[in-house]
């Protein structure tokens, strides 16, 4: 499907919780689905998708949506966890690598890929799905790592930093990541960090001060779209 320059921007989250002060902000919102709004913000025409939590529903979502509209770019926003110290909780970060992360074969105790394994067969050349033209901010670009199940113990935290070397982690950012590089059409995904990629401590997470953070620096990117060369 064509992607013209009067097309709307698709705004995606996996739910209405991470999206609400964007949602508020549109212009003319009307609902064309029950998980797809329409509106403007700064002008600028944009859908906003809620593509459900996990990589299975965000694929079916996002791809239903882009076979059946035409879209200029599409632009991912949430929360997301951290493994790094210099990221600070609340801030807002641009990923632009990502993996899934648990996709693989437990060989007897050893967890390998599924392309370490000669299982996978696609357009990408490594377990990372990279994004070849990000969107010009001043955000931190950092790598990122795709979970089925949110990490909350010591030694799955080793094995991803180990293996992996992450900055942040969700639940849906590779599948987005996939569907568009698969379907060529231009994204960029941020994620304020909520909380440390730690032993489960929901106390020490800043939920509200991270969606905060990323729908306003969703409102600043949508003032003017510019992916970089």
């Amino acid at each position: 499907m064509d992607h013209v320059e009067d097309s709307p921007i698709l705004v995606v989250s996996a739910t209405e919780a991470e999206c609400v002060p964007v949602l508020r902000k549109m212009d003319r919102r009307k609902a064309l689905s029950p998980c797809l709004y329409s509106g403007t913000v700064q002008g600028q025409p944009i859908e906003v998708l809620l593509s459900g939590i996990g990589s299975v529903a965000a694929t079916f979502r996002l791809t239903q949506t882009l076979m059946l509209r035409a879209y200029r770019c599409a632009i991912a926003i949430g929360i997301a966890g951290s493994f790094a110290d210099d990221v600070s909780i609340g801030e807002t970060v641009q990923i632009t690598e990502d993996c899934f992360a648990d996709l693989g074969i437990d060989h007897n105790g050893q967890f390998r890929t599924l392309r370490e394994e000669r299982l996978i067969c696609d357009d990408f050349d490594c377990d990372f799905i990279v994004n070849p033209v990000p969107l010009t901010s001043n955000h931190q670009k950092l790598r990122g790592v795709t979970v089925q199940t949110a990490s909350g113990s010591k030694a799955r935290i080793g094995e991803l930093v180990r293996r992996f070397h992450p900055h942040v982690e969700t639940m849906e950012n590779a599948a987005f990541f996939y569907v568009c590089r698969t379907l060529k059409i231009p994204f960029a995904s941020f994620r304020a960090i909520s909380n440390k990629v730690e032993p489960r401590n929901r106390e020490k997470w800043q939920i509200t001060e991270a969606i905060e953070s990323v729908n306003e620096s969703l409102t600043e990117a949508l003032r003017s779209v510019m992916f970089e060369v």
